[in-house]
């Protein structure tokens, strides 16, 4: 995977690999738990994915389901287009298209309503970068199919914001409590337990993400 954290324009309020030991540090120091997480695993990697059309249609595969059916699902979409996952190609396959290789009838929608709002210029993705994020959790969430957990991967992993929460991220709901032993069945909870993180929230959940994987014995494959 490549790594841009060496160019020297660097765009404000954007993670890079060389400042993820130091957020994370940050982060130790006011929470004695996740210090036992960066002693353990170290900073937690990246995790970086494309700012394009095709994230998007990841991200909703991933919707309620393992991340290695959505993979799957996912490689079968690429190799039916071995040109790229584009919005103009998701829109000529359409729905029956999406559903020969795995997607569910559900997903099929959003994803051809997805590249129905890119081709009339309704959702432009690359506007996207100069846009807080509220505003870009707003163009999200207004697209069919994409809620506020969509929204905030998507600003966690693509456009590499430092301060995202993923709400109703199962992994970091579980993650954290097991980090804790405690239960965590109230969003509001679980802000108020992450609030020591600001302002890298990203990285702390990208740290409980780490930890859980590494209990299950499993590896992260973002692209």
């Amino acid at each position: 995977m490549s790594d841009d954290s060496e160019s020297g324009d660097r765009p404000p309020g954007r993670l890079y690999t060389t400042t993820m030991r130091v957020a994370a540090e940050t982060i130790a120091d006011g929470d004695p738990v996740m210090a036992a997480v960066l002693q353990t695993h170290g900073p937690p990697p990246l995790w970086k994915r494309p700012q394009t059309f095709a994230t998007f249609v990841r991200i909703i595969l991933e919707q309620q389901v393992s991340l290695s059916s959505a993979r799957s699902t996912f490689l079968r979409l690429s190799q039916s287009m071995p040109e790229g996952v584009t919005a103009t190609r998701v829109a000529a396959a359409g729905q029956p298209g999406l559903q020969a290789v795995g997607f569910s009838r559900q997903k099929a929608r959003y994803a051809v309503a997805l590249a129905d709002d890119v081709i009339a210029g309704r959702f432009r993705i690359p506007a996207l970068r100069a846009m807080p994020d509220d505003h870009v959790r707003r163009q999200i969430t207004d697209r069919l199919g994409l809620g506020d957990w969509s929204a905030g991967v998507y600003l966690m992993m693509a456009m590499l914001r430092p301060d995202v929460l993923p709400h109703g991220d199962l992994a970091l709901v579980k993650g954290l409590a097991e980090l804790d032993d405690a239960v965590y069945g109230d969003p509001d909870e679980l802000e108020r337990r992450t609030e020591s993180w600001r302002p890298f929230r990203s990285v702390g959940v990208r740290m409980v993400w780490q930890a859980y994987l590494a209990r299950r014995n499993q590896r992260f494959q973002p692209t």
